[in-house]
């Protein structure tokens, strides 16, 4: 009986530590996804910024399925000089935002495209770009500091 006990003891904070690691991957419930291009921006700024909703998702991301997002917010140099951009949608469900990944990824490699040629020397924001989902968020992040900007996005999706 008294190994029993030990055990548990033992297990106990190592289970609670487990549980709330934030860890696996799961997005937190509800995050707004403006509050986390916000959070990015003030550490990691766009030059001309300019901030989009869900209303104009359409317009910059074709392949999104706009039926399956729930909201969105992204922004990018309002000037189309530089590459830089972040987007963050909260879809339905973590299917929708799986599949909103390969759509993140048809605009990178036109980005790429685009820019090689037009401003190579920005070309390291598109190279080292983070395209990703979370729960039911997909992310997208092309800026100056891809790393850092990551960093804040899932300590914001993740928290």
């Amino acid at each position: 009986m008294k190994i029993k006990k030990l055990v548990c003891a033992m297990l106990a904070p190592v289970m609670l530590f487990t549980a709330c690691s934030g860890e696996g991957g799961e997005a937190a419930a509800d995050v707004n996804p403006a509050d986390v291009v916000s959070a990015v921006l003030n550490e990691v700024p766009i030059s001309s910024s300019v901030e989009k909703g869900t209303d104009e998702v359409e317009s910059y991301y074709s392949g999104i399925d706009t039926s399956e997002l729930d909201s969105a917010a992204f922004s990018l140099c309002g000037s189309g000089a530089l590459p830089d951009e972040i987007g963050v949608f909260k879809f339905k469900s973590s299917d929708a935002a799986k599949s909103a990944e390969s759509a993140l990824q048809s605009k990178l490699d036109s980005r790429k495209e685009s820019f090689a040629t037009y401003t190579p020397d920005e070309m390291y924001k598109l190279e080292s770009a983070k395209i990703f989902s979370t729960g039911n968020y997909a992310v997208y992040i092309a800026l100056s500091d891809n790393e850092k900007a990551k960093e804040i996005v899932d300590g914001k999706l993740k928290g």
